[in-house]
C-alpha cells in the first residue's frame, strides 16, 4: 500500500473527516494513525460488503482508497491515497492488432494444402477473422466486466506468434484492484465463459464445414477437447458432418474449426486455477493461501502429464513467484451464486480440455 499523504499540521483534521466517514459506515473498535496513514481495527462481526462498497465511493471524491483485510486475527481498514493510473495508449493496441491479422493470415494461408481446395488468401482471410474474433470475445468479456464494475483496464493487446495459429492469443492489462470477491470472480470467470461459448458455436460451424479428401500418410491428428468428440458424435448423428472418401479417408480441418479449437484450448489454459490466469482470481476469491497453493500444484502436474503443454507449465511456474494482490476487500466472502458458478466454469474446463 502507498503512504497515505498529510501535512503534519493539518493532520489530525484530515484524520478526523476520514474517521466520520468511516464511523458512518462501519462500527470501530480502534482508530489511529499507523505509520500516517487513518487505519481503523472494525469491531467484528459486521457486515461489510455493503458498507465498505459504500465508502469507496465516498473516498473517491477525496482521491483515496480504502483496504480491507484480516492481520493477526484483527480485521483492519486502511486508508491511503488513490494510486495514479497510467492512461493506455492505443497506438499499441492497433500495432499489436494489425501485426496479429498478418501473421494469423499467413498461417491460415499455409493452413491447408492443395487437395482440400479452399483457395489459400480465403482460407488465411477466414482463419485470421475468425481467431481475432474467438480470443476478442475472450479478452471483451473481461472488459466489459471491468467497465461495469469500475475498473481501471485497457483495450485487448492481441499477441502475434508463429504458425500454426499465428498468435499467442490476447491480454487485457488491469490497472486497478477489484473491489471485493465477487468482482474479482467476475472478472475471472466472464472472460472464459464468453470465451468459450464463442469457440462452442465456432467449433461447430467449423465441424460441418469438415472437407473429406484423401490425407496425406504422414498426416498427424491433434488432440480433440472432449465438447469436439461430443459434438462430432453428436452432429455425425444429424447427417451434418462430410463423409470421409477412400482410400486415405480423412477430414480437413476448416479454417473456422480450427478458430473453435483454439478458443478451447485457450478457455481450458485460462482457467486452470493457478497464479493470475482467469482461474487463478476464481481460485482467489474463494481460497485461502494453503489451498489454491495445491491447485497450483495440481495446475501444473496436470499441464506436464498431458505432454502437450509443459511450457505452460512453466509459465505457470514462473507466475506463481508473483503473490496475487486480492481484491481492495479482502474479508467479505464470495456470493452463495458465484460459489455455484464454479461448478459451471468446471464442467467447461472439463469440456475444453483435449485429449
Amino acid at each position: 500500500m502507498s503512504e497515505f499523504p498529510i501535512e503534519p499540521a493539518s493532520g489530525q483534521a484530515d484524520f478526523d473527516k476520514i474517521k466520520e466517514l468511516v464511523n458512518a459506515e462501519f462500527q470501530v473498535h480502534q482508530a489511529l494513525l499507523e505509520a500516517g496513514i487513518p487505519t481503523f481495527v472494525l469491531t467484528w462481526p459486521q457486515e461489510t460488503k455493503q458498507p465498505f462498497l459504500r465508502l469507496l465511493e465516498t473516498l473517491k471524491e477525496e482521491s483515496l482508497i480504502a483496504y480491507l483485510r484480516k492481520i493477526d486475527g484483527k480485521i483492519v481498514l486502511k486508508i491511503t491515497a488513490k494510486p495514479s493510473v497510467k492512461p493506455s495508449n492505443p497506438l499499441f493496441n492497433i500495432a499489436f492488432l494489425i501485426a496479429t491479422v498478418v501473421t494469423t493470415f499467413i498461417a491460415g494461408y499455409f493452413l491447408l494444402p492443395p487437395e482440400a481446395g479452399i483457395d489459400p488468401f480465403l482460407a488465411g482471410a477466414i482463419f485470421s477473422v475468425s481467431i481475432l474474433l474467438v480470443l476478442g470475445v475472450h479478452e471483451m468479456g473481461h472488459k466489459i466486466t471491468a467497465n461495469k464494475k469500475k475498473m481501471e483496464a485497457s483495450s485487448p493487446y492481441f499477441i502475434p506468434g508463429p504458425p500454426p495459429l499465428g498468435t499467442f492469443g490476447a491480454v487485457i492489462m488491469q490497472k486497478s484492484l477489484p473491489a471485493n470477491r465477487d468482482i474479482l470472480f467476475d472478472i475471472g470467470a466472464n472472460g472464459p465463459i464468453a470465451g468459450f461459448l464463442v469457440a462452442l458455436v465456432f467449433s461447430v460451424i467449423g465441424i460441418t464445414l469438415s472437407i473429406p479428401g484423401n490425407m496425406p500418410v504422414d498426416t498427424t491428428s491433434m488432440p480433440l477437447p472432449i465438447s469436439w468428440l461430443l459434438l462430432i458424435k453428436g452432429l455425425s448423428g444429424l447427417g451434418l458432418v462430410p463423409t470421409p472418401v477412400a482410400p486415405n479417408n480423412g477430414l480437413f480441418m476448416h479454417p473456422i474449426a480450427l478458430a473453435g479449437w483454439a478458443g478451447m484450448v485457450v478457455t481450458m489454459l485460462n482457467l486452470l486455477p493457478a497464479a493470475m490466469l482467469d482461474g487463478g482470481h476464481v481460485a482467489r476469491s474463494l481460497f485461502s493461501g494453503k489451498y489454491r497453493f495445491v491447485l497450483t500444484v495440481a495446475s501444473v502436474a496436470l499441464l506436464l502429464v498431458s505432454g502437450s503443454f509443459w511450457v505452460m507449465a512453466f509459465l505457470v511456474i514462473f507466475m506463481s513467484f508473483f503473490k496475487h494482490p486480492g481484491p481492495l476487500d479482502d474479508v467479505s466472502g464470495l456470493s452463495r451464486n458465484r460459489k455455484l458458478l464454479t461448478v459451471m466454469l468446471a464442467a467447461f474446463f472439463v469440456l475444453s480440455f483435449p485429449i
